[in-house]
């Protein structure tokens, strides 16, 4: 008797994020941004830099990532220009790059690979993206382009109390490591000079829909990489 091999079960793509149109209290953006600075890092460092982009500042940096994007999706020079932005990282020179580079003929399929979790299907799915999933808020963390990838380390620990801390405070945070890719097109609201200083990822900050779907996370389960030894 012949034994088949159960076939595997299909991973349903990852929900995006949303978010509803009311605005976030600058008490409340305060709040989160006091505890973050708390989170720890080398020699208490603290590299972190934030800009909060709402109202006619955001729509402008909207603006300027959405003819950035249809650039990148049109032109290969800009593609190329996209990927050496995203891959811009202080503390070291050079990069080649993962794979992800290679993954599919269009920059969603890339995109997806390198920072999308899943969430980015399409060209739509990767303008949505960009438009911050709908937020009214953006937090564009930038650092000192003279620090080394330690600092970098911390500050993901500085970017995850950002999410807690705003989950805590009944707000939604996203964070959006693709941004990279985007920031000469967005320097020119947020008032930096890539000499100094580097933009590292914005988060989506805002209110999610009362109706939003639950489990929106993209985390693997623990066992996924978990081993017991006992």
């Amino acid at each position: 008797m012949t034994m088949s091999t159960p076939a595997t079960p299909l991973t349903p793509p990852a929900l995006a994020p949303s978010f509803d149109a009311r605005p976030v209290p600058r008490a409340l953006i305060e709040e989160v941004l006091a505890l973050a600075r708390r989170a720890p890092s080398g020699v208490n460092t603290q590299p972190w830099q934030v800009c909060v982009v709402q109202g006619a500042s955001l729509a402008a940096m909207r603006a300027g990532a959405g003819a950035a994007l249809a650039q990148a999706e049109a032109d290969t020079e800009a593609r190329a220009r996209f990927w050496a932005a995203f891959r811009r990282l202080p503390g070291h020179s050079h990069w080649d790059g993962p794979a992800w580079e290679q993954v599919g003929p269009a920059l969603s399929d890339a995109a997806n690979a390198a920072f999308g979790a899943g969430q980015i299907r399409s060209a739509d799915d990767l303008a949505r993206y960009f438009d911050l999933f709908g937020a009214p808020v953006a937090l564009m963390c930038l650092i000192d382009r003279k620090l080394g990838l330690g600092s970098v380390l911390d500050y993901g620990m500085f970017l995850q109390t950002i999410v807690v801390a705003a989950q805590a405070r009944g707000l939604q945070a996203v964070v959006q490591p693709g941004w990279r890719g985007l920031a000469d097109a967005v320097a020119p609201v947020l008032q930096v000079h890539e000499d100094d200083m580097q933009l590292l990822a914005g988060v989506a900050l805002g209110f999610a829909p009362a109706d939003a779907p639950a489990g929106q996370a993209t985390s693997v389960p623990a066992d996924s990489f978990t081993r017991w030894h006992g």
